[in-house]
């Protein structure tokens, strides 16, 4: 049996926010923002930390950099409860980081610094431990420039020949990056990006086309996160469907896509069936968007659970 309900494998990076900011501050000037503030961030490890948060108990396979952010973000992560015993030190690589000024609506634009997000690498050495999670989230692709392409496809089929359900995201994706995705497709199990991003690679328009798209290609389950329309749904089995997002007041967006995910590897680790995963991950979402960065106000998953079950949703 799997020591880990989760193994979070993947991007991580260090976010510092500021709402509300619209502009750059003039030349030797300042802007006066409301909040600053600095959380762990990443499709491998805002996942991984959210799903702690929600009483998991899994562990974060990523790279940082051995400087400040890097000891900040592992430290972090093991506050929340992340085991951290396999996260790479890079002695010549800055850890990933990112600076993002919130505007009002609570979307965002970003200055970025790809750093150690290039170097990790997981040879089959590592696999034993990497794999012993009862479900295997792969978040990053597109970003992981020495672990895209054939080292994720390995690992992913590994997985899948040990059993393991496994859980796929990615950042910054375009019609390009399909290339790196495609031979990972057939080992997918749960498919979980915007519809922007999937979109984009698939070069078709509109959720059920796009689900459609990425099917045929061998995904089993396609879940499209919808921004502030909530989520469509296509499975496995049966027919698909669309949920409505919680009606809130956003303060930032950051975050959501992977708290998301994190609401999906925490129904599947309790053997809710795809719809109950939905709606709570829907709640996961609307937690982390009512605060400024990837954690947001999410703070447990009772909490989560009364949101699910009470806070209104928009109409559909």
């Amino acid at each position: 049996m799997p020591k880990y309900d989760y193994s979070a494998v993947g991007f991580s990076v260090l976010d510092v926010l500021c709402r509300y900011a619209e502009d750059m501050p003039p030349p030797g000037g300042a802007t006066f923002v409301d909040e600053i503030q600095m959380t762990v961030a990443g499709t491998a490890a805002a996942t991984a930390v959210d799903c702690a948060i929600l009483g998991l108990n899994g562990q974060i396979v990523t790279r940082v950099g051995r400087d400040d952010m890097g000891k900040y973000l592992v430290s972090k992560m093991g506050e929340f409860g992340v085991d951290t015993s396999l996260v790479q030190y890079d002695d010549d690589v800055q850890t990933s980081a990112s600076m993002l000024p919130i505007r009002p609506d609570g979307s965002r634009s970003g200055f970025f610094v790809p750093g150690t997000s290039d170097t990790l690498e997981i040879g089959p050495e590592l696999w034993d431990d990497v794999l012993d999670a009862d479900i295997i989230h792969l978040g990053g692709t597109g970003l992981l420039a020495a672990f895209d392409g054939e080292p994720s496809v390995a690992l992913l089929k590994r997985a899948k020949e040990l059993g393991r359900t496994t859980v796929f995201d990615l950042i910054q994706a375009n019609p390009e990056t399909i290339a790196k995705v495609n031979p990972l497709l057939p080992y997918i199990d749960y498919f979980v990006p915007s519809i922007v991003e999937a979109a984009a690679m698939a070069g078709v328009d509109g959720p059920a086309e796009v689900a459609r798209w990425f099917k045929s290609k061998g995904v089993k389950n396609a879940i499209l996160t919808l921004e502030g329309d909530g989520v469509w749904v296509d499975p496995e089995f049966g027919e698909a469907f669309h949920l409505p997002a919680h009606k809130i007041d956003v303060v930032d967006t950051t975050g959501c896509g992977d708290s998301f995910t994190a609401g999906i590897i925490v129904g599947l680790s309790k053997g809710w069936d795809i719809r109950e995963c939905a709606r709570f991950a829907n709640a996961v979402a609307a937690n982390v968007a009512l605060g400024l960065g990837s954690q947001g106000k999410l703070t447990s998953f009772d909490a989560t659970i009364e949101a699910m079950n009470s806070w209104p949703v928009r109409d559909a």
